[in-house]
């Protein structure tokens, strides 16, 4: 379950699951930089070989870096059995499953993982002449930001939740999560 959830993590970051049964077309594809997260797709390939019993093809696509695995058998379960979207349906309406959501922090903690290490930002800003660190989870789903702030909240983190127009974003309006300051970001980085 553990690699499971890191992996369904990964599926909400930067995931894509495909589901045409009437043209036989059944995969799970992730992408990402392939300036930066080559080593990481790596990673990826071993968690997707432990879970999925495949470990996938990497390939570099034009600006992108994709690993796609195909298994029906993988993707009916993550839309039959845990309720995940897939296609158009995935981007406002995407939620950490029920079955995730109900389990131990730890397992909360493994796809939180997953979603930070594809959708995840960290970075030092300046406060009054100080290095300030944060941690931000960006995500056009209003429930997935929900889902985050109360995993984080009832695991004694202090978080902010706000949403925002953004020039930069396609789709304008994103909820933010957040993490500030040493403290709350040096336990992220130790727990999560």
């Amino acid at each position: 379950m553990e690699e499971l959830a890191e992996l369904v993590g990964v599926i909400i970051g930067d995931g894509n699951i495909c589901y045409i049964s009437k043209i036989r077309k059944y995969y799970v594809e992730i992408t990402g930089n392939p300036k930066s997260e080559e080593e990481y797709y790596k990673y990826l390939s071993l968690l997707f070989l432990s879970v999925v019993g495949k470990s996938g093809t990497i390939a570099f696509r034009g600006m992108g870096l994709r690993i796609r695995v195909y298994s029906k058998n993988f993707v009916e379960f993550l839309i039959n059995n845990l309720g995940m979207y897939y296609g158009m349906y995935k981007l406002y309406n995407i939620e950490i499953p029920k079955i995730i959501i109900k389990s131990s922090r730890k397992i909360n903690y493994l796809c939180l993982r997953g979603i930070f290490d594809t959708d995840g930002s960290f970075f030092v800003s300046m406060k009054d002449g100080k290095s300030y660190p944060s941690i931000e989870i960006v995500t056009c789903s209003e429930i997935l930001a929900n889902q985050i702030y109360y995993i984080l909240k009832t695991g004694c983190f202090r978080v902010n939740l706000r949403f925002r127009n953004d020039q930069n974003y396609t789709f304008k309006r994103v909820s933010v999560v957040s993490l500030y300051g040493f403290e709350q970001v040096k336990r992220w980085f130790n727990v999560i």
